[in-house]
């Protein structure tokens, strides 16, 4: 049975119109983006392939201590739109909702989701959100979480699978600044991926099936929901500048994603696509924690 390389490679030499390949290789599980870079529709030039700055990109923040009529009258004040709704997966661009999760313990366990979030805007209301938890006492422990997701509708397929092999790499990196509930074989609900063979993958769909549950550290299947790649690792917080590192790491690591893959990387000091200062805060991290 042939490769995918080998079938592209057969579809792009052929004599077949240019429409036609299109097709062929669509079918093949392709991007659109993808085949027109193949194709030679859209020229690119180097370092304007992909900016991840314009990903938009999600925050599900897992609280306890939360009274949903208190967080709704803080929120409400800073002129953020706010619901309470029951258990959900419905994504929305218009207001940040709060429902439940079972998988909290302790009393008035809830889950603030935000809408679909873009640049500076979007963690402007996140602070604010952080700023309307803390101010009603939430609280958080062993069993809340942070996800974040990002767009993944224009990330193509060699790319996502760039960003699970990278992300494998630095697992140990990451759980050095992870609390020991958030690490590796620790939390059913964001499983290691260390382990996992994704050398033979080529395509979403593959990363899908080795992943194997939406419970890893990195979840695949949400692309099938939501068109994002989502990050379940980090631990539950209320604590804005932890969030918003936290996203600026994983948008710098699909930034590089996109050409780059890491070699070995062992500690934070390695990371090879953060700046001194976004290591020392992570430096920090790891060394209040250890």
């Amino acid at each position: 049975m042939k490769t995918l390389k080998e079938q592209v490679d057969e579809i792009i030499k052929s004599n077949k119109s240019k429409q036609t390949k299109s097709v062929s290789l669509v079918k093949l599980g392709l991007s659109p983006y993808e085949v027109s870079l193949l194709l030679g529709s859209i020229k690119v030039q180097k370092g304007c392939k992909f900016n991840a700055n314009n990903l938009t990109f999600g925050v599900e923040c897992e609280t306890y201590n939360v009274l949903r009529d208190a967080l709704i009258r803080e929120v409400e004040q800073r002129n953020i739109a706010i619901q309470s709704e029951g258990y959900n997966h419905r994504d929305n661009n218009h207001y940040y909702k709060i429902v439940s999760d079972a998988s909290i313990e302790g009393a008035n366990g809830n889950e603030i989701v935000s809408p679909i979030l873009k640049g500076k805007q979007g963690l402007n209301s996140l602070k604010m959100i952080c700023d309307s938890l803390n101010a009603i006492g939430a609280k958080v422990n062993k069993s809340t979480g942070l996800h974040i997701h990002f767009d993944a509708s224009k990330i193509g397929d060699a790319h996502f699978v760039q960003i699970f092999k990278n992300y494998q790499k630095l697992e140990g990196v990451i759980d050095s600044f992870m609390p020991v509930s958030r690490r590796a074989q620790n939390n059913g609900y964001c499983r290691s991926i260390l382990g996992l063979n994704y050398d033979a993958c080529t395509t979403k769909s593959d990363i899908i099936r080795v992943n194997g549950t939406r419970y890893r550290k990195v979840n695949a299947e949400s692309y099938i929901s939501h068109k994002t790649i989502e990050f379940r690792q980090h631990s539950g917080t209320t604590d804005y500048d932890k969030i918003a590192n936290w996203i600026n790491f994983l948008r710098k690591l699909i930034q590089y994603s996109f050409e780059n893959e890491i070699q070995e990387c062992i500690l934070i000091e390695q990371v090879p696509f953060l700046t001194e200062t976004e290591k020392q805060y992570f430096i920090n991290r790891r060394e209040a924690l250890n």
